[in-house]
């Protein structure tokens, strides 16, 4: 069987490339406080649960959001 990606390409309603995250991706980066950067798919350390539009510390994108955000939002797949 083939394994699952971690992230998967979307167009937001603005016509922006961004990416979000698998819902198992999701729940591991919230066991380690982690955050997800939707325009670049780093993860980023000590993110908050509710984070929304943090900076991304590899791309300076305000794109991060916490983890379980991202699921509450239904940015996963």
């Amino acid at each position: 069987m083939a394994k699952k990606p971690l992230f998967t390409q979307y167009t937001s309603r603005s016509g922006e490339k961004l990416y979000k995250p698998s819902i198992e991706y999701v729940m591991a980066l919230s066991h380690d406080g982690m955050g997800f950067c939707l325009a670049c798919t780093e993860s980023a350390e000590n993110v908050e649960p509710d984070t929304r539009k943090g900076t991304c510390p590899s791309c300076g994108a305000q794109k991060v959001y916490g983890a379980e955000e991202l699921a509450l939002m239904g940015l996963t797949f």
